[in-house]
């Protein structure tokens, strides 16, 4: 029998695919099969019954792509190119069967093209592996996002061939619940040969972690790589995923690159990437040495690397999604590994933990159950497969047929010049390839040309340029918004629409456009926004220009702000007191807070024994009840709660949702010190803190929210950070931000708190710098500084931190130790109100008054310190450099104030950091709009703004560079971003 494998380079790629196929042939030495070669030598193929044959490209898509007909569609000209390549590449020859993979689609066109090329086959066969738009479902690039056009293509494929087999139950189970069409199942033990199991290789090491495989997302190196930091780091030696990468289907971004990402936001460098192996090197480097294989598949039609691994010796733990785990239970259900449940990938880490905590028993365990596995030889039906009945839609291979034949037609008119010179030059080739991005978007390929070529100091200078040249078109968009009229709700909408549109392209005259947002938020019934809106446009020019505040004032009151509006008067309503309005206002919130209320409960379930603990974890709970039990879960593994000396305390603040409930289910079996409070009404986040710490019998607090959590080491790391300085009081690790799904599980990383280089006093340039997921703090800090402020709703952890900073002492330690869990809701601090409670809570704090809080009984030098960090910091979620031109500025009066007689450089700067700001607020409201002086005035600024920095550069501190680059400032930073408003009901 004469088989040809419609695949490619079978002996030199490393594939699953590859692999199977190689076995395949080694298995059935009565076929002779032939496959296709590009790169492949001809000492790679050692057996005899395989025959390569060399591929040419003698279609090139370039041929097809001038426009003639709707029909066929464009998505089937790629496998029309490759069936007609393969047939071409063995005109005139015969076979008894073409083997497809189903991760190929060419078979939807491959029995016409052998038609067209007097090649005779008696029976196509489909040999399915897995669909590839399930891999591209499931992979990094696509967001989730389905490929229709793919899935036809292999329904389609699956629908024209003679006969379809695989080795997965699981994958031929899937098809017949979409098509009737007869598969067959080959037994996978027909095909691979298993190992002989081995002893580990004498070490004295901990156990390594590997992950092996293509790095597509569906095969779980992110699984892998979250497992291996939850884990105790104790545990295990070192942790690899060998794997080649996946591509996007353009070739260019990289599963790599997010993995990279991920290894960095969480382990640094305790993460090897390492390049695909041989079965034979993994023989030899893994699976033989004291080594534990995770393979977390959320998706695998099989896996052969699970049996490759298991049957060697080697402990395995496998996904659930992989369809080996079937295999395995109804064929080797004496054989033990380790299922992990890739919807909850935290309930696998105990049984992970005591596989490596008691590596050597387990494996010797392992070893004895497959010295008892009856291998008997299971005899290869391929050959009764190939030559079974054949079973196809007629009525899809004659549409295949004649999109085939309109396809065959449009080459013989087309002709196409440009074709025949690329394939005449290799040299033309490679130069229509470079230019295909100019064709197809013009703008974008200028754009991006123009971005590679500049540095990122000059990207920035980019990004002024952008902005004065889309200025030219301001003065007419201001037009268009002014001759909008107001008279109905669609036409406000359409005229606040617009104003966004402007507020989203521009990052100039913010001032002019926030301010008419502000009008019409107002008159569409939005108080609150509104308000927001008119603080913003007093924040940025330093005082109430337009006299807003008489309007704001009264909207801050009527809503629950009147401590806001207090604020408010002070910043921008009475500069002759606003420094004693201000310095009142501060000294009044820290005498306030200095005790703890008498708290009444609905009820109390205590189940602590103790009476002390060296940790409390304070949880609020609102509408919690479904997040409740992963968090428990996720909290249960800190290793001080597993000797006993930590406490959960949940405070349930009058939650509608039943977090009782879901506390005494999830509960069960966890044995955690835990008291559940309920208050009768709902309270504020800060009275659920205060109730918490009233509760708590321990020295040390740290508090977390159920979308948060915290890896297992993070507390024992924390506290003994604590007991080793006693004169410290607040500890921070770093905190990763990610995506999560509806049920908790990871979906992707947002951004890093990368707390590196921690100086106390940036907390005032980035209030993030300190923070509470991933930190741990002294009781005796409420004992000395208060209790937190409950009037606030979103904002009064900012206020917390702004009124005992200058009394602590604070340190970060290099480690990621916190993450947050973004799920697709709301949080409570994505709202208008957080805005506006941020004036109490971190905007009084940066004025004048706010720095002689924070510095009055300080040494006068770190107050300079920190003006020099204004002029070039980090905020610790960015990569940049920032400035803090106002900040700067207070801090300069407040060091002239407190030393008029000074020679210090700062003083002698001042006035150019006030110019400096000057200019800044000037590019925040144009003074004159007009069709020119728009961008006029940005690069007068831009000029006037570079020379200050050359004076601070050669004449006052040449060791600290500043980097003045206007949109890296806080103002656009900060606060800057739209509140979209609800507009469904008028659009």
């Amino acid at each position: 029998m004469k088989v040809l494998i419609a695949d490619f380079d079978l002996f030199s790629k490393i594939g699953g695919g590859q692999t199977f196929y190689r076995n395949l042939i080694s298995k059935n030495p009565n076929i002779d099969f032939y496959y296709f070669r590009i790169s492949e030598q001809a000492s790679d193929c050692q057996l005899t019954n395989a025959h390569p044959i060399d591929f040419q490209e003698s279609y090139h898509i370039s041929d097809y792509l001038g426009f003639q007909d709707l029909t066929p569609p464009q998505w089937i000209y790629g496998a029309f190119i490759k069936a007609n390549n393969i047939a071409s590449s063995v005109s005139g020859r015969r076979f008894d069967v073409v083997d497809i993979p189903d991760y190929e689609q060419m078979g939807t066109m491959l029995r016409p093209a052998f038609k067209h090329h007097n090649v005779d086959v008696e029976r196509i066969v489909l040999s399915m592996h897995g669909n590839i738009s399930t891999s591209q479902r499931f992979d990094w690039f696509n967001g989730g996002n389905t490929n229709q056009a793919l899935v036809l293509q292999e329904k389609l494929q699956y629908d024209v061939v003679d006969i379809r087999y695989g080795i997965s139950k699981t994958y031929l189970e899937e098809w017949k619940d979409s098509s009737d069409l007869l598969s067959h199942y080959l037994n996978p033990l027909s095909v691979i040969s298993l190992p002989k199991p081995q002893c580990a290789k004498p070490s004295a090491k901990k156990p390594n972690l590997n992950f092996v495989g293509r790095t597509e997302k569906r095969k779980g190196p992110d699984t892998f790589i979250n497992i291996a930091w939850w884990l105790p780091r104790a545990a295990y030696n070192q942790a690899s995923i060998i794997g080649s990468d996946s591509f996007d289907s353009g070739g260019e971004a990289s599963s790599r690159f997010f993995l990279d990402k991920m290894v960095s936001n969480r382990m640094k460098s305790e993460i090897s990437l390492l390049s695909a192996m041989s079965y034979e090197e993994l023989e030899q480097k893994v699976f033989s040495t004291r080594s534990l294989t995770i393979l977390p598949s959320k998706y695998d039609t099989l896996n052969l690397t699970a049996i490759e691994s298991l049957f060697s010796g080697c402990p395995t733990a496998i996904g659930s999604g992989a369809g080996v785990i079937r295999f395995l239970k109804e064929n080797f259900a004496n054989v033990s590994f380790v299922t992990i449940d890739v919807n909850n990938i935290y309930s696998s880490i105990p049984h992970i933990y005591s596989v490596l905590k008691d590596y050597d028993d387990y494996r010797y365990q392992l070893l004895e159950s497959l010295s008892r596995v009856s291998l008997e030889l299971i005899e290869s039906t391929l050959t009764e497969i190939y030559s079974s009945e054949p079973s196809y839609e007629d009525s899809v291979r004659v549409k295949m047929e004649r999109w085939y034949s309109l396809l065959m037609r449009k080459k013989e008119n087309s002709g196409s010049a440009i074709s025949y010179l690329k394939k005449s030059s290799p040299i033309l080739k490679q130069a229509f390839k470079s230019i295909k991005p100019l064709i197809k978007n013009p703008k974008k390929f200028i754009k991006n040309k123009l971005l590679s070529t500049l540095s990122k100091n000059k990207y920035e200078e980019f990004r002024i340029l952008d902005q004065g040249l889309k200025s030219l078109s301001l003065f007419d968009k201001y037009r268009n918004v002014f001759l909008l009229n107001e008279g109905s709700s669609d036409e406000l909408t359409k005229k606040l629409k617009l104003c966004w549109e402007i507020s989203s392209e521009c990052r100039f005259d913010r001032v002019r456009v926030w301010r008419e947002i502000a009008r019409l938020e107002g008159i569409r019934g939005n108080d609150v926004v509104s308000a927001t809106y008119y603080i913003r446009a007093m924040r940025l020019l330093g005082s109430d220009r337009f006299g807003d505040l008489a309007e704001v004032i009264p909207t801050l009151n009527n809503n629950g702000f009147a401590r806001e509006a207090l604020v408010a008067e002070a910043m921008y309503g009475k500069p002759l007191v606003s420094n004693e309005m201000a310095k009142s206002i501060l000294d009044k919130a820290l005498s306030e807070n200095k005790t703890n209320s008498k708290w009444e409960y609905e009820f109390i379930d205590d189940r602590r024994q103790a009476s002390f603990y060296k940790v409390s974890i304070i949880v609020s709970l609102y509408n919690a009840a479904k997040k409740l039990p992963l968090f428990l879960q996720t909290i249960k593994y800190q290793t001080l709660i597993q000797v006993g000396v930590v406490e959960v305390i949940l405070i349930d603040s009058g939650s509608p949702s039943d977090e009782y409930g879901a506390f005494v289910k999830a509960i069960e079996g966890l044995d955690i010190p835990i008291v559940f409070a309920r208050s009768a009404n709902r309270e504020t986040i800060q009275s659920a803190w205060n109730r918490g710490i009233a509760l708590s019998r321990s020295s040390y607090l740290t508090f977390l929210g159920v979308d948060e959590t915290i890896v297992p080491e993070c507390l024992e790391i924390l506290a003994a950070e604590l007991d080793k300085d006693k004169t410290l009081d607040w500890v921070q690790a770093n905190s990763l931000v990610t995506n999560v799904d509806t049920q908790g599980r990871w979906v992707s990383d947002i951004m890093l708190y990368d707390r590196r280089d921690y100086k106390q006093d940036l907390v005032y340039l980035e209030t993030c710098y300190l923070s509470w997921v991933g930190a741990l703090y002294r009781r005796s800090i409420h004992d000395r500084f208060g209790y937190y402020d409950a009037s606030f709703n979103a904002a009064g952890d900012t206020e917390f931190k702004g009124r005992v900073l200058p009394f602590i002492k604070t340190k970060v330690i290099p480690k990621t130790l916190g993450v947050f869990l973004n799920y697709p809701d709301e949080r409570t601090t994505q709202h208008p109100r957080a805005e506006i409670e941020d004036l109490r809570a971190w905007y009084l704090h940066r004025t004048l008054s706010g720095i002689e809080y924070a510095f009055a009984n300080r040494d006068h030098h770190e107050a300079e310190q920190l003006f020099y960090n204004c002029l070039r910091y980090r905020k610790s979620f960015c990569g940049h450099w920032s400035t803090d031109i106002e900040y700067a500025y207070n801090l300069g009066c407040f060091i002239q104030k407190h030393n008029p007689f000074s020679e210090s450089a700062i003083i002698k700067y001042l006035p150019r950091i006030k110019e400096l700001l000057s200019s800044y607020r000037s590019l925040d409201l144009i003074s004159k709009i007009s069709k020119t002086s728009t961008v006029a005035q940005i690069f007068s600024a831009k000029q006037s703004i570079k020379s200050i920095e050359e004076i601070y550069r050669t004449q006052i501190n040449p060791t600290v560079e500043p980097v003045f680059q206007i949109f890296n400032d806080n103002r656009y930073e900060q606060h800057s971003f739209l509140w979209f408003t609800d507009i469904s009901s008028s659009a």
